[in-house]
């Protein structure tokens, strides 16, 4: 039991962070499947589209939760970047699951719901999070940088050997090929 308590220990921040990223995403996940199969029930052959607005609207509630829980220890760049850096890389994997759905749709000539439904969330969505959650962790929400201490010239006058010891000061170093 010892091992498993100092793995634990060791990761600990992993395991919340990963949980927490985990909870947001399983809302947006369900705010997805419900705006997506809301829109190809009301909107008949415009998969796509569904598509598109359903990551959309996840990606709203995934930011909102993401940069107010899950990362909100985390130093925070310029909120405008932050932002741009989220949506383009949401912008990214939302068209990786599109991809998935167009295949199915374009290339394998299933449009139906449950088509739809799988290509998204069982091929697109594994792909998009795996690659969402990589670029938030490195990108969007780095940890805070340790800032390195600033490194202040010598000045050109200060003596190349201490001071201290007088003595010291005025012998000179002996070669390495003195003893020979």
């Amino acid at each position: 039991m010892t091992v498993v308590r100092s793995l634990y220990n060791r990761f600990e921040h992993l395991v919340h962070e990963l949980s927490k990223f985990g909870a947001v995403g399983a809302a947006a996940l369900v705010v997805n499947i419900v705006v997506l199969n809301g829109m190809l029930l009301a909107v008949k052959d415009k998969q796509i589209v569904a598509t598109i607005v359903s990551t959309a609207v996840a990606t709203i509630v995934s930011y909102i939760g993401n940069r107010y829980w899950t990362y909100k220890d985390r130093d925070k760049i310029d909120r405008h970047r932050e932002m741009i850096f989220f949506f383009l890389i949401n912008g990214v994997a939302m068209v990786i699951e599109v991809m998935f759905v167009f295949i199915s749709k374009y290339g394998l000539g299933q449009d139906g719901t449950l088509a739809v439904n799988i290509a998204k969330y069982v091929f697109g969505m594994p792909l998009g999070m795996l690659f969402r959650l990589y670029c938030y962790r490195t990108f969007v929400f780095p940890e805070g940088t340790v800032e390195e201490p600033e490194v202040v010239p010598a000045s050109a006058t200060a003596p190349l050997y201490p001071t201290s010891n007088s003595h010291a000061a005025h012998q000179r170093p002996v070669p390495e090929t003195a003893g020979r």
